[in-house]
């Protein structure tokens, strides 16, 4: 049996088969209201009437019918704001978190800083002896650094190893680096972070593959 179809085929005969057009025994309007919308107390007696009276019966039904529609209505308007609520969420995230920085912002956090070797005193070997105390040492910030380095003239092009020692020659960071003519000067450019080392005088050690190390005096503050 299908209930729905007998629900429906009842339903159309309640509203055919009892005319009341001088609406005796009907409730008024706001009572009849009330009862449709569940605020009113509906009796044994006001059910038997209002499905015994086609009048009351389809003005009952057409209320329900507006109070459902109402009712998806707001259903749908929760669920847009639940559905925009999560894409305004999603957007937000990939802005604040998940999309790169951009190069400005990364640029901020980087010092340019330059090393002219050019015009200084080298010393020979790490092991052997300390840079001379007489050469005016360089100077660095202790901050994340894209350094470029001139080399002395004379220097050759191509892979040079770079190490920052400290004042017991102990190695605290190398990297290699590619040294390239540049307007007649050989150049070299390395991204160096110093901001968790101690300040004080240092030791840059470089050299060329084959070669003996080259030691400079460098202040980090």
């Amino acid at each position: 049996m299908n209930i729905e179809r007998v629900r429906k085929e009842l339903q159309e005969s309640a509203l055919r088969e009892f005319p009341n057009p001088e609406r005796i025994g009907c409730p008024d309007s706001e009572t009849l209201g009330g009862m449709s919308r569940r605020i009113i107390q509906m009796t044994q007696a006001q059910l038997h009437h209002i499905t015994h009276c086609s009048p009351c019966f389809q003005t009952f039904l057409a209320i329900r019918q507006e109070m459902h529609q109402r009712r998806v209505v707001r259903i749908r308007i929760a669920a847009a704001a639940c559905a925009a609520a999560i894409v305004l969420g999603a957007v937000i995230y990939w802005i604040g978190v998940a999309r790169p920085a951009p190069a400005v912002q990364i640029a901020s956090v980087t010092t340019l800083a330059t090393l002219d070797l050019r015009p200084l005193t080298e010393n020979r070997g790490v092991e052997r002896e300390r840079t001379n105390a007489a050469t005016p040492p360089l100077i660095l910030p202790r901050k994340h650094l894209r350094l470029t380095l001139y080399f002395p003239v004379g220097s050759d092009e191509g892979q040079y190893a770079l190490q920052l020692l400290d004042g017991q020659l102990r190695t605290l960071l190398k990297q290699h680096v590619t040294a390239t003519l540049q307007d007649h000067v050989v150049t070299a450019v390395a991204e160096l972070d110093l901001s968790s080392l101690s300040p004080g005088l240092h030791t840059l050690a470089i050299r060329k593959s084959g070669d003996e190390w080259r030691t400079y005096s460098v202040v980090l503050q």
